[in-house]
């Protein structure tokens, strides 16, 4: 019976160092070619943690009053929320993940020595510099999140999970960016951190063209866009609307029928003309853009949400100025880290919801689950608004933005995955943040109109009662998003998505639980 006992618990250690093999093999891939889009990745990092994320700080330091600061912040936040969904077009239909990167850069590039200059003169001739300089900004940050990580990912496309190991390169990379923002100039001036953030961005991109000489896998132009054909099947529509005999292509919103025009054929030109030239699409082609439009009525519940985002992407920040600051023996903490305290706050409640969430069902996740989360986060925004009138918990704002970020941003994520077709899955993060910067133009729109409680600096603002008109806001909102999310909530399921690494170990426990249960029964 011992024997016995050994020699299983001999195999089982032996399947677990093959898997265990085959897990670093799966996990640890070299290519020469990635360090050098790495750098970038942590440049982009570095400059949008030291300078982007914090920039109220330092228009308000210079010369410019809070309601514009404000101002500025929001509509470049906004701009770049639609930026990435044009940049995502682009380099879909025309460019490729490449030539779209080296585009967006040389334009963060020039945005930022723009950027420069502006704080370097410091006169009103300047500002209009610095509007130039922030959409020049705005263009290269919206290169990041598909360009750029399609561009990575393609490197791996002949290794198999190329999406795994995209993210093991692009999470060290990024992480050690924000780091370097906390360690390197962090309580530099503005002038000092927009030059240097020209330069190493100057130097990563340098780099990033040198990688070319180790053979970079290149992505051509895809010869289908969706998002190219979606807007074509839109102007078909259109075109066509006062065409009948129209057959719906699926029951998803009655408002969208319309879109079943687009599917009509015309009297002429033929009909290999009309496909050709994009008058006329397959009912399946049209039923997955209704799909997708479909999100819109879930999108509009959080304009309130976006609001409260872009209002800690300002005021909260500016806060911090006004607050001691002082940590044991250091004399001021940078702001950046609260900025990084937000992120890692969002990070750990995303990882840990896609870890616990799957783990109580076997297979599936039922798409309500997700839209729970989504809730559980929005519920939050009233709690917040009230915390932030007490100055004694204001340090603590960071940890419920962050925790709030975390349940709603990438829960919206799982509920676009689940919802719209795989086609259309790659552009969710552009999608959903493009749904919440919309917030920014709602927060442009007030700091106009309740502009009288608003002045220079924060001591003469009245932000107690702007915080109070947004928590009454964001309660309602909460109960809209509530009554709206019922309409999502169908036979539909996120799916649980595991690697073969994964796959095999919960083999093992089963082997091993198996072999528990019969070394049991000999024992008995």
């Amino acid at each position: 019976m011992v024997s016995t006992r050994l020699e299983r618990i001999t195999a089982i250690l032996l399947e677990l160092k093959a898997v265990a093999t085959r897990w670093f093999k799966y996990y640890v891939v070299w290519n020469k070619a990635v360090p050098f889009i790495s750098g970038l990745v942590f440049v982009h990092a570095w400059v949008e943690y030291a300078l982007i994320a914090v920039l109220i700080t330092h228009l308000t330091d210079e010369w410019l009053h809070l309601p514009r600061a404000a101002s500025i912040v929001n509509v470049q936040d906004g701009v770049t929320a639609v930026l990435a969904l044009v940049v995502a077009y682009v380099s879909d239909a025309y460019l490729g993940p490449f030539l779209a990167v080296v585009c967006s850069t040389v334009a963060y590039i020039t945005g930022l020595i723009l950027l420069f200059f502006a704080a370097w003169r410091l006169t009103n001739i300047e500002l209009q510099l610095l509007y130039v300089a922030l959409i020049l900004v705005a263009l290269g940050r919206a290169g990041r999140d598909i360009p750029l990580k399609e561009f990575l990912a393609y490197q791996f496309r002949e290794e198999g999970s190329y999406m795994t190991w995209r993210k093991i390169w692009w999470r060290p990379a990024y992480i050690l960016g924000i780091c370097a923002s906390v360690y390197v100039f962090a309580n530099a001036t503005w002038i000092e951190l927009s030059r240097i953030s020209a330069i190493a961005m100057g130097v990563a991109f340098a780099l990033f063209l040198g990688g070319i000489a180790f053979k970079y896998k290149y992505k051509p132009p895809a010869k289908e866009s969706k998002l190219n054909n979606m807007l074509q099947i839109l102007y078909a529509a259109i075109s066509k609307r006062r065409l009948s005999n129209s057959t719906p292509s699926g029951n998803v919103i009655p408002i969208l029928r319309w879109l079943d025009k687009a599917s009509v054929e015309e009297p002429s030109p033929s009909q290999a003309e009309q496909v050709r030239i994009g008058r006329l699409w397959s009912p399946e082609d049209v039923q997955e853009v209704k799909i997708l439009l479909s999100m819109v009525p879930l999108w509009t519940t959080f304009l309130a949400y976006g609001l409260l985002q872009a209002t800690g992407n300002t005021f909260f920040y500016e806060q911090v100025g006004y607050m001691d600051s002082r940590l044991g023996r250091i004399s001021k903490v940078p702001i950046v880290i609260f900025v990084i305290v937000k992120s890692s706050t969002s990070f750990i409640v995303s990882r840990l919801c896609d870890s616990l969430i799957p783990s109580c069902w076997s297979q599936k996740v039922p798409r309500q689950v997700m839209l729970t989360r989504v809730g559980a986060g929005m519920a939050l925004s009233p709690v917040l608004h009230s915390c932030l009138e007490d100055r004694e918990v204001q340090a603590a704002q960071f940890f419920l933005l962050g925790f709030m970020e975390g349940l709603v941003f990438d829960g919206m994520e799982e509920v676009f995955d689940g919802h719209v077709p795989e086609s259309f899955r790659k552009y969710g993060p552009s999608f959903t943040q493009f749904a919440l910067n919309i917030g920014n133009f709602v927060s442009l729109a007030f700091i106009l109109i309740f502009h009288g409680l608003f002045n220079d600096n924060l001591d003469t603002s009245g932000l107690a009662t702007y915080y109070a008109l947004l928590a009454y806001i964001c309660f309602v909102n909460f109960l809209f998003y509530c009554s709206v999310a019922t309409y999502y909530v169908k036979d539909s399921y996120y799916e649980k998505d595991e690697s073969p690494v994964e796959q095999e170990l919960e083999q093992i426990q089963n082997l091993v639980d198996s072999n528990e249960a019969t070394d049991h029964q000999l024992a008995e």
